[in-house]
């Protein structure tokens, strides 16, 4: 090959061709973003629609149902959702994977125009919104006041620490969430506004009217054209106070008819870190934007606020993501490093020699610079996955550069120069050193073809893996003859292999096997068969979970609760955990609204706990067994639904998600409750909980339609005045200091609607200008509001969800298939209960990476047939191929490592490997085979002959994934499968290759020659 040549007669040229690498490989890796994952889209979207006072049963057949059938004709829907409550719906679109979401939301907003006309009146314009992983916060703030001062700390919060915060490069927007919300309330008495002929909303328009400032047209003035405009913005409290409002007693100032004061909102939500008052910040990233440097600038920023604020105002960081990021890489990348250490021991055992170790170990940190240098040009991240397949092709990356030198040293041991050893040396194996390469390659190949989670995650992994094997291809082609022909020097008394005893030992074993085939590949197939006897005890999995540090608590109270009756139930739970010591900090939020809340719907009876424990090596406990022991410890708290997760990705559903479906909703609870009550009592099972919702209390006005045409009022006006009462009216906003803008808010005092006796008595304004009491035209009672009503593919369903623990995610599936199936009787066949959430995934994935690992076997053959120019010989390497099988079936028991994604990915690069050192053998043995040899001969020439580059190469493969095997470090669970995988299908693999291959290539020889003989 020209560039062997090249790299050994133009050293010089090579060598700047080499230093290049390394700097364009700096460059590359000091501008990639470095992030968690790799970027993902998922192809899901919602439309929220609110339609304020309509129950779900009326949201469900008014809005529901005809945004369902509008979003079902868009083009590749995979499945339409949704979720209709009190005052407004929800509508989950899930396209298939692949599908361009820019054009689908199109697509769907396209469809919402067609079916306006159908919603009823009152209903806004539906919203459709993309769900996207980078909208979740990145950082999570925490800003305390040690004096006790929460209005302190939340005006620092919004004035200093957000705005310090918004002007950073990358940061999308910044949320503030607790502290007291100022407002300035009038305080209105209806009997007193009712005296003097005038309405909350006559009070509204007034107001609003007259705080504006207008254009009114230009006037000529001295020769000069100038703009008129007409001030009315109220600058201050008194301002307001001071504004006359007319009434049919003559003209009023306001502050003569409302109390006005400024003061905090009636209901807002509560937060706090480690049990005393706190303003939370939460800090969500541009999309694309390098995570851990734009957390670097947050925590810069934050560094040189706390030196300009005063000592007793605290900001404190909850939750950072880049901190995971960062302790992940270094673990990652330190156990990369380790590996090659490893691997460098390995060359050094085996060779004895270190200019031959420093020549092979010098490749490997160019092809890793190498690879970077592709990764840059082809937009990958810095995250998890691509250094982890980084780390995967550490061991590999020598493999290529230990065959050329094994080849080189061999040559310079029969007596050829240092030049032509090198040049010809690697001639020798570069035909079958780049099949290798290809067939390493090639079985990424058809995951290009899958879709799903799993190939969005593991796509970029594959990626970096072929990157990484033609890098090191590039490199031992130009490296390894270079340096061999410049400083590679034999010891003088070294005339054969340091290994000749190993030689020696390993050719009698050959020779025995070959002398006995029929045993040798019999022994052989019974392993193969036996290992399948291991099936059952192995489980199966979806993605392992990761020690993020970090775990979540929702407590859920009874509908209805308020904000203080929660708040009590928080410090009960906070007494409980208390004593945990891995916790750092815990930030809980109590009440305010989600991003889908609809209708005034409120979470006053719900706190949500972000708990950050300690760092991995500071604690001997797990994320898992941490939640578990909180979960015991809070069971025992009564009227309350706790839950305790820990931290996950963010992107893969619950373990387990069971979805019951069919058209009675009551029947449907029914089911749920037993399906509920069923499944606690496998083992494994934690915290099964439905998702529909008990209805809430409320009070009911019923409006008798007779007695209220009488005065000339309606539904509409009645619900207007009763709303206008008790949530009351924004009229305007008051400028307040630094530019803060506070709602100046109409509120009837709340002694004239604190009960079902004082609404009664609320007036109503008629037609006619005179006011009736409520009661004279409409019933109060107390009653239960309807719960959620939940839709899939136009079916109504309840979903019931579930944790796992201590035991794998398919078994516990069928423990949980077999009990619903003895204990769950369905009422007819409109029902149905089917899996979904992590199960569906996982079945998903297995099923379709199935499907590319058999394409990759048959790609695998066509590159060796190809290379061999031959049907036999690749159809005889392909035997190594199924029988890794007992390899990764023993490696799987002996870690107690369920199967999962992370194994099957593995298992595909098994596939491209494992046939590397058979290619080695079975390329020399054809060749001894071309120079007259017969088979017996030749076979036992070539193993031992190349039994050292096989041995070398496998065990650097393994030694270099022996870190990711062992887990060493923050965030390397989901490599782990697939380092386990390999190492012992690849160990298993090379005895294989060794004895096996050699005595299968004998038998089919012998039989082809006495086939031959037969024929004449």
């Amino acid at each position: 090959m020209k560039i062997v040549q090249f790299s050994v007669l133009r050293p010089i040229a090579m060598s700047m061709v080499i230093f290049f690498l390394i700097i364009l490989g700096s460059v590359s890796v000091k501008n990639m973003s470095i992030d968690l994952f790799p970027e993902l889209t998922f192809p899901t979207a919602v439309v929220t629609a609110t339609y304020d006072g309509a129950s779900p049963t009326e949201v469900e057949n008014l809005l529901a149902q005809p945004i369902e059938g509008a979003m079902g004709t868009i083009p590749n829907i995979e499945k339409v959702s949704s979720v209709s409550q009190n005052g407004g719906a929800l509508v989950l679109v899930q396209f298939n994977w692949g599908t361009d979401m820019d054009f689908a939301t199109l697509k769907m907003r396209e469809q919402i125009d067609a079916v306006r006309d159908v919603l009823p009146d009152g209903v806004q314009t539906p919203k459709v919104l993309r769900f996207n992983p980078s909208d979740l916060p990145i950082m999570q703030l925490a800003v305390t006041d040690t004096k006790g001062n929460i209005e302190n700390a939340k005006e620092v919060a919004q004035k200093e620490v957000k705005t310090a915060v918004d002007r950073l490069d990358g940061i999308a927007s910044t949320s503030i969430e607790g502290g007291p919300e100022q407002e300035v309330q009038l305080i209105t008495n209806p009997q007193k506004l009712l005296s003097y002929g005038i309405t909350l909303k006559n009070l509204q328009e007034i107001i609003g009217s007259e705080n504006i400032d207008l254009p009114g047209g230009n006037v000529e003035d001295d020769q000069e054209t100038l703009p008129i405009r007409i001030t009315g913005k109220f600058d201050s409290l008194n301002d307001l106070e001071m504004l006359p409002i007319p009434t049919r007693k003559g003209t009023v100032l306001l502050n003569d008819l409302v109390e006005i004061e400024q003061k905090e909102q009636r209901e807002n939500g509560l937060s706090y870190l480690n049990g005393k008052d706190a303003v939370g910040l939460s800090i969500l990233k541009q999309s694309g934007t390098n995570t851990v440097q734009v957390a670097k600038n947050i925590h810069n920023e934050i560094e040189k606020l706390k030196e300009e604020l005063p000592s007793n105002i605290k900001i404190q960081t909850i939750f950072d993501q880049s901190m995971f990021i960062n302790q992940s890489i270094s673990a990652v990348s330190s156990n990369m490093i380790v590996g090659s250490l490893l691997a460098a021991f390995v060359l050094f055992l085996f060779l004895r020699n270190f200019r031959s170790t420093m020549i092979i170990s010098l490749a490997i940190p160019l092809s890793i610079m190498t690879t970077f240098i592709f990764m840059y040009f082809s937009n990958q991240t810095l995250n998890l996955l691509t250094l982890g397949g980084l780390a995967l092709g550490v061991g590999m990356m020598v493999d290529n550069a230990i065959v050329i030198l094994e080849n080189i040293y061999r040559l310079r041991q029969e007596g050829e120069g240092k030049k032509d050893a090198a040049i010809k040396g690697t001639n020798q194996v570069g035909q079958a050193i780049i099949a290798s390469t290809l067939t390493s390659v090639v079985v990424f190949l058809p995951i290009i073809f899958v879709d799903g989670l799993a190939a969005q995650l593991f796509k970029p992994l594959a990626l970096v893996v072929s990157y990484s094997q033609f890098a090191a291809l590039f490199t031992a082609l130009i490296i390894v003859p270079l340096l061999s022909s410049l400083i590679l020097k034999l010891k003088e008394n070294e005339k054969k292999s340091v290994f000749d005893k190993f030689n020696n030992r390993y050719k009698a074993l050959l020779s025995a096997s070959l002398k006995h085939p029929k045993k040798t590949v019999g022994v052989v197939i019974v392993l193969f068969l036996l290992s399948f006897a291991g099936v059952p005890f192995i489980g199966t999995e979806f993605l392992p979970s990761q020690d993020q540090s970090y775990l979540s608590i929702e407590a859920e109270l009874p509908p209805g609760s308020t904000v203080e009756k929660t708040y009590r139930k928080v410090k009960e739970i906070n007494e409980k955990i208390r004593p945990v010591e891995e916790i750092a900090n815990m930030y809980v939020t109590i009440g305010g609204s989600s991003s889908f809340s609809m209708g005034g719907r409120n979470s006053n009876n719900e706190a949500n706990y972000s708990v950050l424990l300690t760092d991995i090596e500071n604690r001997s406990r797990t994320d898992l067994e941490i939640a578990e022991d909180i979960r015991q410890k809070l069971k025992s708290i009564p009227n309350a639904d706790i839950t305790v997760s820990s931290g996950t990705s963010g992107f893969s559903a619950n373990p387990i998600s069971l979805k019951i479906s069919g058209p009675n909703l009551e029947t449907l609870r029914s089911l749920s409750d037993q399906t509920i009550n069923l499944i606690s009592k496998v083992d494994g099972i934690r915290e099964p909980k439905a998702n529909y919702e008990e209805g809430n209390p409320e009070v009911s006005i019923s409006v008798n339609r007779d007695k209220a045409a009488q005065y000339g009022i309606g539904n509409a006006s009645v619900a207007q005045t009763v709303s206008d009462a008790t949530k009351g009216l924004v009229a305007t906003k008051l400028s307040g200091d630094v530019g803060e803008e506070l709602d100046v808010r109409l509120l009837v005092d709340e002694k004239y609607i604190s009960s079902t006796e004082e609404l009664e008595n609320l007036t109503i304004q008629t037609q006619v200008g005179t006011s009736i009491p409520l009661k004279a035209v409409a019933s109060i009672s107390r009653d239960t509001g309807p719960s959620q009503i939940t839709r899939s593919d136009r079916v109504r369903e309840i979903t019931v969800n579930a944790d796992i623990l201590n035991r794998d995610l398919g078994t516990i599936t069928k423990d949980i298939e077999k009990t619903l199936k003895e204990n769950l009787p369905l009422p007819n066949d409109q029902y149905k209960v089917t899996f979904g959430g992590q199960n569906e995934q996982m079945n998903d994935a297995f099923y379709k990476l199935s499907l590319a690992l058999a394409l990759a076997v048959v790609l695998v053959y066509m590159v060796m047939a190809a290379q061999f120019e031959s049907f036999f010989h690749p159809f005889l390497i392909m035997f190594s191929v199924p029988l890794t099988f007992i390899g990764i079936i023993l490696g799987l028991l002996i870690t107690n490592e369920p199967l999962g994604v992370g194994s099957l990915v593995g298992i595909l690069i098994l596939t491209g490997i494992v046939v590397n050192n058979a290619i080695v053998l079975i390329d020399y043995l054809k060749q001894l085979r071309e120079e007259g040899y017969d088979a017996k001969e030749a076979i036992l020439l070539a193993g031992p002959t190349r039994l050292r580059p096989i041995m070398m190469t496998a065990l650097t493969s393994v030694l270099g994934l022996l870190p990711l095997m062992f887990g060493i470090g923050e965030g390397t669970e989901i490599q782990r499968p697939m380092a386990i995988v390999i190492i012992f299908g690849l160990t298993v693999s090379t005895f294989i290759t060794l004895i096996f291959i050699p005595t299968l290539y004998y038998m089919f020889e012998q039989r082809r020659i006495k086939k031959k003989e037969k024929t004449g």
